[in-house]
């Protein structure tokens, strides 16, 4: 079932069990980058996700067995049995420093897969599904370090003000052991091989510019990082016949998505037979076909340094 047959509110039905039943199919088809879940926060404020990242959306209720945890200073407010799969839970409100309400105010789970990392974002209330597209972004990073971008969004007819949470961030505080996992070695040889091959990386996440840069240090690339699509186009552009032997980029980025770069850069006869691999926490099996035939080479998994190397090695040979 495709998004595209949702009417303007896809979320008004007439009771709970048409609600479950809907709201299950909502990713099945999603392969559009700028489709976005808008939820609300406790502070009334709306809130959006990346529809490409949600394998479901459920009802909390009782008919899910939870083990909650007294801690309150983990994060993790719980662990569900979702499918038979043991799943970490937490308040969305909680992991974005809003008020937490009464639990009886939450009305769903949104089960989040970010790069193979799955997740149980509980929140208040879903309003629908909209595009957002890149150009409508504003970076808002600075304002709050969870937030990466804010748009303005129509929901039931008045304009409102919606932020795009940055998921990267959220994964770092969650599953803390990410960075713990990030000693990695490679193959001696294959180093020497690669040495000094020019590497072209796109992302508009600090935190995984480090991550990936610290990669190429280990690597011993040569290397120059963007931080959003447009400015590694517009270098391309600025640049024209520089040899790059890789291009690695995020999907979703403010100005021009990974998706848009890809198409890019295949316009460039200079670039016909360069590798790019996407490296994103937004993937469906829909969606990579399509990246692969708009010219992606591989889709990688975000936050898992040794796959991404291994990947890397594997195109600069």
């Amino acid at each position: 079932m495709s998004l595209s047959t949702y009417n303007e509110d896809p979320f008004d039905f007439d009771d709970e069990e048409d609600e479950l039943d809907l709201l299950q199919l909502v990713s099945n088809d999603s392969n559009d980058l700028n489709q976005y879940l808008v939820f609300k926060g406790s502070n009334l404020e709306w809130y959006a996700m990346n529809v490409s990242k949600i394998e479901e959306v459920m009802v909390y209720d009782e008919n899910i067995s939870i083990s909650y945890n007294n801690d309150k200073k983990n994060i993790i407010c719980a662990t569900a049995d979702i499918r038979n799969s043991m799943t970490s839970l937490i308040y969305f409100d909680d992991w974005y420093e809003n008020k937490r309400l009464d639990d009886s105010e939450y009305e769903l789970i949104i089960l989040a897969n970010y790069g193979g990392h799955k997740l149980g974002i509980i929140v208040k209330e879903v309003a629908h599904i909209t595009a957002i597209e890149a150009d409508k972004m504003s970076d808002n990073t600075q304002s709050n370090a969870k937030s990466t971008f804010i748009a303005k969004i129509i929901i039931e007819g008045k304009e409102e003000m919606c932020t795009i949470y940055d998921g990267d961030q959220m994964l770092l505080d969650v599953f803390d052991n990410i960075e713990e996992q990030e000693q990695y070695t490679f193959d001696t040889k294959d180093l020497e091989a690669i040495k000094n091959k020019l590497v072209f990386f796109a992302d508009d996440s600090k935190f995984v510019r480090n991550l990936v840069e610290n990669l190429f240090k280990t690597l011993n690339v040569s290397y120059k990082i963007f931080n959003d699509g447009s400015f590694l186009v517009e270098y391309l552009h600025s640049h024209p016949n520089e040899k790059v032997d890789l291009f690695v980029t995020d999907l979703e980025m403010p100005n021009l998505s990974g998706r848009e770069v890809i198409v890019s850069i295949r316009k460039d006869k200079t670039y016909a037979n360069s590798s790019i691999i996407i490296h994103t926490n937004m993937s469906n099996s829909v969606m990579d076909t399509e990246l692969r035939q708009v010219g992606a080479t591989q889709v990688i998994a975000k936050m898992n340094m040794l796959n991404l190397g291994k990947a890397m090695i594997k195109e600069l040979m």
